[in-house]
């Protein structure tokens, strides 16, 4: 019986433009169909960093700003970082003003300064086949390098959850926000670069709760 294809889900083939190759299976022996981003869980190539557990938010920064940060992280040389989702809910508003989200790829550069708390991105696959490679952090003091300048610095998606200041939630207030690869564009950070999220107000800090999830390759596999 003629071979038809080639399991490969924890390393990948990565091949040259024309050449003639297998199809790719997974352990059942099935031809993989599933879109990019459920294989890339499946493969245990997908992280997730989470801010806030419980009921245990964590305050926001300062009116949001290219050297502030909630969460960061820098890819390093070797691999492609592509963020796929982004969600931050308010928990209090307190009498902040202008509180805003933004997620942020910026290509040209590393860009974790100082403060906040260094985390381990966790593999959406339990068994945890593999880590995560690159500098990760979270919280309200984090200082990122200035970023490059735009086109170099993508804005990929911002919300606005409020302008004005209130000590508490009011109805039609849009508390919750995601932003999605699944609907949206997205990048691909190619060897060293950011992606970063910021949430932060003006006048006083918002307490909430966020996650940023990503897909993280070998270079070879993009290139």
């Amino acid at each position: 019986m003629a071979e038809l294809g080639r399991v490969r889900q924890n390393s990948y083939e990565n091949y040259s433009e024309g050449q003639d190759r297998f199809a790719r299976l997974n352990r059942r022996g099935e031809l993989v169909v599933v879109d990019f981003w459920t294989q890339c869980i499946f493969d245990g190539r997908t992280f997730i960093i989470q801010v806030g557990t419980e009921d245990a938010p964590v305050d926001s920064t300062a009116a949001i700003d290219d050297t502030l940060a909630w969460i960061s992280a820098d890819n390093t040389t070797g691999y492609a970082l592509i963020p796929t989702s982004c969600e931050i809910t308010v928990a209090n508003w307190t009498t902040a003003t202008l509180a805003q989200a933004m997620i942020e790829v910026d290509r040209g550069k590393a860009r974790y300064s100082s403060g906040g708390t260094a985390y381990v991105p966790e593999n959406l696959r339990t068994d945890r086949p593999r880590v995560a490679v690159g500098t990760f952090y979270v919280g309200t003091d984090i200082t990122l390098a200035a970023k490059t300048a735009v086109p170099g610095s993508i804005e990929l998606a911002r919300n606005q959850f409020s302008e004005d200041a209130r000590a508490t939630a009011e109805p039609g207030d849009f508390l919750g926000w995601r932003w999605s690869a699944r609907d949206r564009d997205t990048a691909v950070i190619v060897d060293v670069g950011n992606v970063n999220v910021q949430f932060g107000a003006a006048t006083a800090d918002v307490g909430g709760y966020g996650n940023l999830t990503f897909v993280q390759l070998p270079k070879e596999s993009m290139v």
